[in-house]
């Protein structure tokens, strides 16, 4: 293990940075500690960053401190590898250039560089047919409240105007056939509910 990076996990998070240096003291000098805070709150995300001054040092540190308690809890010492996408302890590689792979990789196999996937084509499954405007269609249909039957055909069971996009009228004839619908009912054409 030619690196002296070691990641840190499974931390209890009361333990506050001196703390984990004290830790790491034991084994040898502590060059640089990060532990990871989260933004909003500032309390600690359970790992950490260390780096010892010696490779040496990092591998008695993993033999001697992984699974072993702090605070009722086992910490996890592993050799940090550099593959976090970013903050501390992330790899030097820019982002274009970061390949995927985990523990179990081949040794000479060459990675594809990482490509983003395309964007998704929206599909329509269902393409809702837009109702045309009868009264648009045929100058010759007027909206007239003495014509029942063509009334009805607008009116729910209770006796309303259905809405615009079951009718497919414009704004302007959905008034007028409002109106009609009205008339009619008010001087008996038309029954003010359907249902029986």
């Amino acid at each position: 293990m030619a690196n002296s990076k070691l990641f840190v996990s499974n931390l209890d998070f009361e333990l506050t940075t001196d703390q984990i240096r004290e830790i790491f003291a034991g084994i040898g000098s502590c060059v640089s500690l990060t532990l990871v805070k989260d933004r909003e709150s500032g309390r600690s995300r359970g790992y950490a960053f260390v780096e010892m001054s010696a490779p040496e040092e990092a591998i008695k540190a993993i033999a001697d401190l992984n699974g072993k308690l702090f605070n009722g809890r086992p910490i996890s010492v592993a050799e940090d590898r550099g593959k976090k996408s970013g903050g501390a302890g992330g790899s030097d590689q820019p982002a274009g250039e970061r390949t995927g792979g985990g523990a179990g990789g081949g040794g000479g196999e060459e990675r594809q560089p990482y490509q983003p996937l395309q964007p998704m084509q929206r599909i329509v499954f269902f393409k809702r047919k837009k109702k045309a405007d009868p009264f648009m269609e045929n100058p010759n249909l007027h909206i007239d409240y003495r014509d029942v039957r063509m009334l009805t055909r607008f009116l729910s069971e209770r006796g309303r105007i259905l809405p615009r996009r079951l009718t497919g009228l414009t704004a302007y004839n959905q008034r007028e056939l409002g109106r009609a619908i009205k008339r009619s009912q008010n001087i008996g054409l038309l029954p003010f509910t359907t249902v029986g």
